[in-house]
């Protein structure tokens, strides 16, 4: 009994010195506690009885934009946080327990893999052989339901997310799938001004644009060659009025584009407001300047 409660005292020891946690965890632990590479677990229904949720895929298998893609990326939050699940069609071929191959908004699943942040996005990678990974044998993907809800997008102004230490603190807003509203497009040089360009076309000057809105300005990177929501992008216009944006923060300190290490925004989706809605607007601030008047 003796040597059983001192092994138990020295697991705790060893836990609370190292700052790792031994069991599944949220999205806010993994990026507080993990160091890079270690295998960590995503699932919060040991806290909560609940499983993390794909809010959005940034990249699918397929071609998009003239570029083919082999891979996905989800971002999949709980309560706590959010990350990006980054894998190739076969890893997730090969490491799915239960034939989980195409993954959907309001899944619910959840997740082995290696904690391996990339331009501060929080991600989780996964690896089939050791050459990759040492406790490559434990990664998995498990479905556990479909048609789940998704949490509500956080809504964020520019002024908001455009601070590096917002994005690369430890639990920050990279890996959410946010909205910004009413942003106006500007800055591409070349033949891409008023057309998004496509895989063939994309460069890192030509994908770079300037979003702003009432708050303030930055840099919006339309990253054909990674996402393929991006790459989908391509050949459409670039919005002239104001829209909504939808997507994710990375920070890409290497990249002059970038502004030396500020944060980039990625869209998954852009939305221009319908006619019909912004005259309904208008039509009800008119309503309402002829109320303000009758009672004054």
């Amino acid at each position: 009994m003796r040597k059983s409660l001192l092994f138990t005292g020295a697991i705790v020891a060893a836990v609370v010195l190292s700052g790792v946690k031994v069991y599944a965890d949220t999205a806010a632990d993994i990026e507080q506690y993990y160091a890079t590479s270690n295998t960590v677990a995503y699932d919060d229904s040991y806290n909560t009885g609940s499983y993390p949720v794909i809010t959005a895929i940034a990249s699918q298998p397929g071609t998009f934009g003239g570029r083919y893609f082999t891979g996905w990326s989800l971002l999949v939050a709980d309560g706590s946080g959010s990350l990006d699940l980054f894998t190739t069609a076969s890893i997730l071929n090969t490491i799915s327990t239960n034939s989980y191959t195409t993954p959907a908004v309001g899944d619910a699943i959840k997740v082995n893999g290696f904690w391996a942040p990339y331009h501060s996005i929080p991600e989780l990678a996964f690896a089939t052989s050791s050459a990759h990974q040492i406790s490559y044998s434990a990664n998995y993907i498990f479905k556990v339901s479909s048609g789940n809800a998704t949490p509500a997008t956080p809504n964020f102004t520019i002024n908001q997310i455009n601070t590096p230490a917002l994005v690369t603190n430890q639990v920050g807003v990279a890996g959410w799938y946010i909205e910004v509203d009413n942003v106006t497009f500007s800055g591409s040089t070349g033949s891409f001004q008023s057309v998004f360009p496509n895989n063939s076309q994309a460069n890192l000057v030509d994908e770079s644009y300037t979003i702003t809105d009432s708050t303030g300005s930055m840099e919006m990177f339309d990253y054909v060659t990674s996402y393929s929501t991006s790459a989908a992008l391509g050949g459409t216009a670039v919005p002239t009025g104001a829209c909504n944006v939808y997507g994710f923060l990375s920070v890409y300190p290497s990249s002059a584009l970038a502004g030396g290490g500020l944060p980039e925004f990625t869209a998954i989706s852009i939305v221009v407001p319908e006619p019909s809605t912004v005259m309904l607007v208008g039509l009800g601030l008119v309503g309402l300047l002829g109320i303000r008047r009758r009672r004054s």
